[in-house]
């Protein structure tokens, strides 16, 4: 499995940040950014998919949970590092001129530093 690098991570956030700019439109009201902490992979998602995301972790975990044996607990921990985390988009964003925002750098940072 290949490793991202932190510039290429933040890269991605900023990238995905600058998307919601410029297509806010194709969003709802509640946008997240999506990180698998495993495979450090970002998305920009609805917050409808969000939580439509946690309820598949929530199962997969639990179904995971009623297997037994060491392979099933080996899938568990597994699914359990996959768990994706949620960032509100809309935090990440900054006032760049009185009807125009920006990437907060700061913040993709301060992301950047849970993973790096």
């Amino acid at each position: 499995m290949a490793t991202i690098d932190r510039k290429t991570f933040v890269k991605a956030i900023n990238d995905l940040v600058q998307e919601y700019i410029d297509n806010f439109d194709r969003f709802d009201e509640n946008p997240q950014i999506r990180v698998n902490p495993e495979l450090l992979y970002v998305e920009a998602i609805n917050g409808s998919a969000m939580l439509e995301g946690i309820g598949d972790s929530d199962e997969a975990i639990e179904d995971a949970a009623y297997a037994q044996g060491d392979e099933t607990e080996s899938a568990s921990d597994y699914q359990a590092k996959q768990n994706p985390d949620f960032y509100p988009l809309k935090q990440l964003l900054k006032a760049a001129g009185p009807n125009s925002s920006e990437p907060d750098k700061d913040k993709i940072e301060k992301i950047a530093d849970n993973y790096f």
